[in-house]
C-alpha cells in the first residue's frame, strides 16, 4: 500500500469517528457533512487503489515477458 492510499483510509476512518462523536452531540443534518467527508475519502480510496493495481496489472505481463526472454537467451 503506497503512502497517499494510507493516508486517504485515514482520514476516511478519523472522519467517520469525528462523524459519530458529532451525530451524539447533535442531529444528522448537522453532522451530515462530516458523513459525506468519510465517505467521499474511502470512494478516492478505492479509486487511487484500483487505478494503481490496474496500472501494475498492465506493467506486469510486460516485465514477466521479458524475464522469460532472458532466461530463454541464457539457455542458448
Amino acid at each position: 500500500m503506497k503512502l497517499s492510499e494510507i493516508l486517504l483510509l485515514s482520514a476516511a476512518a478519523g472522519f467517520l469517528i469525528l462523524w459519530v462523536a458529532e451525530y451524539q452531540r447533535t442531529t444528522f443534518a448537522d453532522s451530515y457533512w462530516l458523513l459525506m467527508l468519510g465517505v467521499g475519502f474511502l470512494f478516492a480510496f478505492q479509486y487511487i487503489k484500483n487505478k494503481r493495481l490496474e496500472r501494475e496489472k498492465a506493467v506486469s505481463p510486460t516485465i514477466k515477458q521479458m524475464v522469460a526472454d532472458r532466461k530463454k537467451n541464457r539457455k542458448r
